[in-house]
């Protein structure tokens, strides 16, 4: 920082221009945006029209009772909305008007409109869980509407002696036939498929999805609770971010992948390059005698300000065929997300229906440090298998450990012995889905078989599993802004503290959004929980994640106070540099005054002698302030 400070009277005056790092950071504009394509929520004949552009000439009856519902309960329409376009409303029409991409809408072509939105809205993937008194645990996929509603009908019309102690239908993203079939049959509450299908911290005035907010009152007599939560992906280059939000858009649910931006050096593979023999030349030696030999010479700008340039024992001979297949130039994004839970008992029979929503989970990039740890105990080596008098490890088949798996099949000579588990796509999703199946292993030896209680450990396991790693990812990045605070030269070739103060500022608006998601949970579940609860040790994490947040929040104030006052230092030098660059020009303003006095330069010879010499005194007092004030800023610094 101290070379940037006093190295040239230039680099002041360079300092104040701001580069963009990434062009990924920069500010939208479709941000400001404030038209309402279909309407906003006042502009009720606008609503009307492009309803009759999407409306179903033959609802189904769950469709139909909730269009009845709108009517008197407003916030509705969103729901029928969305059942009857297959997505977000939204999406009907260019919302942005420059949507080259049809990221957001359906073509205007109306035939092929008409295949993506049939498309949309039969979108079926969904797991029946089925939990038998003795213990058994049996599923089933139903990926049609056709399946899935034999499945409704079974459940609903089937011999009741056959009806076991719980079935939870597990559902990914959501569709019209989805709802219809699920709300129709169970009769569910469309409120719980509205909280679903959008995700909104906040809305505009004119936001036509708006959600009046309901009195915890109300909330706790719901036959249906809501998780929110966030969770963090990692991807190797800029390209597969962007392939990750343009997935993200064939949802069918409303979420969306944003960057977090903050970007650190070591994110980044340092750019390999050969060493050139250096010549010493005219410009080298003038260099070697203004900065002297023992200090080297600034760094060179590169495509991000916040990157040194790489040390010399990092230089290597790079290999060219590998170059780009290898260099990373990593990206984090985070998704809010939801998972909603309804659950009701059958009047005819002991058996309890649960329905829980989930989001989809996008192919591109990977969980960020690859997901959780694994739930099974690590077996003992007495506890191995041989074969052939090797060792042989038995693979727990955790959907989203899969790929370790392999790879480790493939760089170790240990042989792997195949799972006893299937092993899907990983998603949040299926990992779900194969926990839920093992009720020995999310409620443990020593707890009571209760089948009505694995759905919600199952899934309180995975969010709070989401909320550490999202817990420790925001430790890294503060304590990333803390090195580049503490170590400016090193991590910033300017004193642009500006750049930092944009990624606290990230962490400043989203921290609190974390923190109202998890004391929305802790409300909701553990309020008016029983003592003693399965839930129980829950409280205890959900409420350490909390107090994380809290001192999470806490710290970026203080960091932002530290970075605000750098700031206010390194504009007080500029001035200082200023001032100094000004007194330059006093004796040269001085010299011409004198000579504007007189024209005759030979009568004026005795004040030229007085000005000689004051001048000279100045610049020697000039010069002993400067190495003065050097050497108390050199003591300081040493303290």
């Amino acid at each position: 920082m101290e070379s940037a400070t006093f190295g040239s009277l230039a680099a002041p005056i360079k300092a104040l221009t701001r580069k963009q790092t990434n062009k990924g950071w920069q500010f939208h504009k479709h941000w400001l945006s404030a038209e309402y394509h279909t309407g906003d929520l006042y502009q009720d004949a606008r609503q009307e029209h492009f309803r009759k552009q999407w409306e179903v000439k033959s609802p189904g009856p769950y469709l139909r009772f909730v269009r009845d519902l709108s009517s008197e309960w407003p916030h509705l329409r969103g729901l029928s909305d969305f059942m009857e376009v297959g997505t977000d409303p939204m999406r009907w029409r260019d919302f942005f008007n420059k949507d080259s991409d049809n990221k957001y809408t359906y073509p205007e072509d109306e035939a092929e409109r008409a295949q993506k939105q049939t498309k949309r809205v039969e979108r079926t993937n969904v797991s029946q869980i089925v939990y038998f008194e003795d213990g058994r645990v049996t599923s089933e996929t139903y990926t049609s509407p056709v399946e899935l509603e034999a499945a409704c009908l079974d459940v609903t019309q089937g011999e009741k002696e056959k009806h076991p102690k719980l079935r939870l239908f597990v559902v990914e993203d959501l569709s019209r036939t989805v709802i219809e079939h699920l709300g129709s049959a169970f009769d569910i509450d469309p409120d719980f498929f509205r909280a679903h299908v959008f995700d909104w911290v906040w809305f505009n005035i004119r936001d036509p999805l708006w959600v009046p907010p309901t009195l915890q009152v109300d909330a706790m007599r719901r036959d249906w609770y809501q998780l929110r939560f966030c969770r963090a992906r990692y991807f190797p280059s800029l390209d597969q971010f962007k392939k990750g939000q343009e997935a993200v858009n064939h949802f069918n649910v409303g979420r969306k992948l944003y960057e977090d931006e903050n970007k650190a050096y070591w994110d980044s593979d340092v750019q390999s390059k050969i060493p050139a023999k250096i010549k010493k030349g005219p410009v080298s030696w003038v260099k070697g005698i203004v900065l002297g030999s023992g200090e080297k010479s600034p760094k060179e700008k590169g495509r991000d300000e916040e990157r040194p340039g790489p040390a010399p024992e990092k230089l290597v001979t790079p290999d060219p065929e590998s170059l780009e297949d290898s260099r990373v130039d990593a990206k984090v994004g985070y998704m809010r997300t939801r998972a909603t839970i309804w659950s009701r008992q059958q009047e005819e029979s002991d058996c309890k229906i649960v329905v829980l929503l989930l989001d989809p989970t996008i192919e591109e990039g990977f969980p960020l440090w690859r997901g959780y740890r694994n739930w099974d105990p690590i077996p003992a080596m007495r506890d191995t298998t041989t074969a052939n008098g090797r060792p042989q490890l038995a693979t727990s088949g955790v959907p989203s450990l899969t790929r370790r798996g392999r790879r480790l099949q493939q760089d170790t000579a240990v042989p792997l012995a195949p799972s006893k588990f299937p092993s899907p796509p990983p998603s949040f999703f299926s990992d779900f889905l194969f926990w839920a199946k093992r009720p020995d292993a999310v409620l443990g030896e020593t707890t009571p078989a209760n089948a009505s209680n694995v759905p919600t450990i199952s899934l309180l396991r995975l969010v709070s599993a989401e909320w550490l790693t999202m817990s420790q990812y925001i430790k890294t990045r503060l304590s990333q802004i803390d090195w580049e605070i503490t170590h400016p030269k090193e991590f910033l070739t300017q004193t642009q503290f500006d750049i930092i103060l944009n990624k606290l500022h990230t962490w400043r608006r989203l921290v609190p959004q974390f923190r109202d998601m998890i004391a929305e949970t802790q409300i909701r579940l553990f309020e008016n929980a029983p003592h003693p609860s399965p839930l129980d040790p829950f409280r205890v994490e959900f409420r350490l994640i909390l107090k994380q947040m809290e001192e999470y929040e806490s710290r970026i104030d203080r960091l932002t106070m530290v970075v605000t006052s750098a700031i206010s230092i390194a504009d007080s030098r500029r001035v200082e540099r200023l001032t100094i660059l000004a007194m330059l020009f006093v004796p040269l303003s001085l010299v011409g005054t004198l000579f504007s006095m007189s024209d005759n330069v030979a009568e004026i010879g005795d004040t030229f002698g007085y000005w000689a010499v004051a001048s000279t005194f100045c610049v020697a007092v000039l010069f002993g302030w400067t190495g003065w004030s050097r050497k108390q800023s050199s003591n300081l610094k040493a303290r």
